[in-house]
């Protein structure tokens, strides 16, 4: 085979290497990055369901400027800072690549319809976005996430840049009210606690200094520590119970003190039947009843008090 034969081939298989790399880039590169692109003015309703075991729904809806978020007949108001957030996730949501197109691939993304959580998004009657919401990685040597989303009714699955999975998969208990204590440590100035027998116990304040049973002072790092601990409580895993009627009162705490019209109760039920014991309402969030084990709320309310008594019961 000549010099001159030998050109041409080679000639020819550089040509056809090159269409082969410009077809395959020109197809990787054809899709629309453009996954979700809403106008933040206009969103009016969102809906949310989760995936995996625990699934649920809610929507978030705005009435003139107010958003609510609502689940089957509970209402309560959607902070506009939390909902605000959600918008501007979805009116600029671009994929960074695609990764498949195989339904048959879809668990290794968590974004089956079993294991995806969905948002679907209106402005006024229109629905503007429908997307299912996948798992995520994390890269610890870049210190950078990545999400995987794809949109209904279609095959595509996107990686996304950033915490979309953990943004976008919202629950209706990020709405709900967590606090226990509404005052700050410096208003509070007496402690009570009650037993189910009535037996009590009291710690009062005098000047900076607090005093068990108005008398014996207590250590003063200790009590700035539980009063930190107590004015910054949250629950965490609501009840589905609407109502404290008809459970069994194990213990409970009255709070006193400056600009507080009456005293902040604090009880603690048992939570029968639950794989963790307690349950905690406070009379400045009537509506939500909390779970608690020993080491949880329960703890920094109630267990923590304990060191402050004589005999530590």
């Amino acid at each position: 085979m000549n010099t001159r034969t030998l050109a041409i081939i080679f000639s020819v298989l550089v040509l056809l290497f090159g269409l082969n790399l410009f077809f395959r880039g020109h197809r990787q590169s054809s899709y629309d990055p453009t996954i979700s692109a809403v106008d933040s003015a206009k969103v009016d309703h969102i809906k949310f369901i989760s995936g995996g075991e625990k699934s649920e729904e809610f929507e978030l809806k705005k009435t003139g400027d107010t958003w609510e978020a609502i689940q089957g007949t509970k209402k309560i108001p959607a902070p506009a800072r939390n909902v605000n957030g959600v918008i501007q996730q979805l009116a600029d949501l671009n994929a960074q690549r695609l990764l498949t197109n195989d339904p048959l691939k879809y668990a290794e993304y968590e974004i089956t319809d079993q294991q995806a959580s969905r948002v679907i998004v209106w402005e006024g009657s229109k629905q503007v976005a429908d997307l299912w919401i996948g798992g995520f990685k994390f890269d610890q040597a870049a210190r950078s996430a990545s999400s995987y989303v794809r949109v209904a009714k279609k095959p595509e699955v996107y990686l996304v840049d950033g915490f979309v999975s953990m943004s976008l998969k919202q629950r209706f208990g990020n709405y709900r009210d967590k606090k226990l204590v509404k005052v700050t440590a410096d208003d509070l100035n007496k402690i009570e606690w009650v037993n189910a027998a009535g037996k009590k116990q009291s710690i009062e304040k005098d000047g900076m200094k607090w005093n068990y049973a108005g008398m014996e002072a207590v250590d003063t790092t200790k009590m700035k520590t539980y009063l930190a601990g107590l004015t910054n409580s949250q629950g965490s895993e609501f009840s589905d119970l609407t109502s404290t009627d008809g459970l069994s009162l194990l213990e409970k705490v009255s709070l006193y003190g400056n600009n507080m019209t009456e005293p902040t109760v604090i009880s603690a039920y048992t939570n029968s039947g639950g794989a963790k014991p307690f349950l905690i309402n406070s009379s400045v969030n009537p509506d939500g009843i909390f779970i608690s084990d020993t080491i949880g709320i329960y703890k920094q309310i109630f267990g923590d008090l304990r060191q402050f008594w004589p005999n530590g019961k």
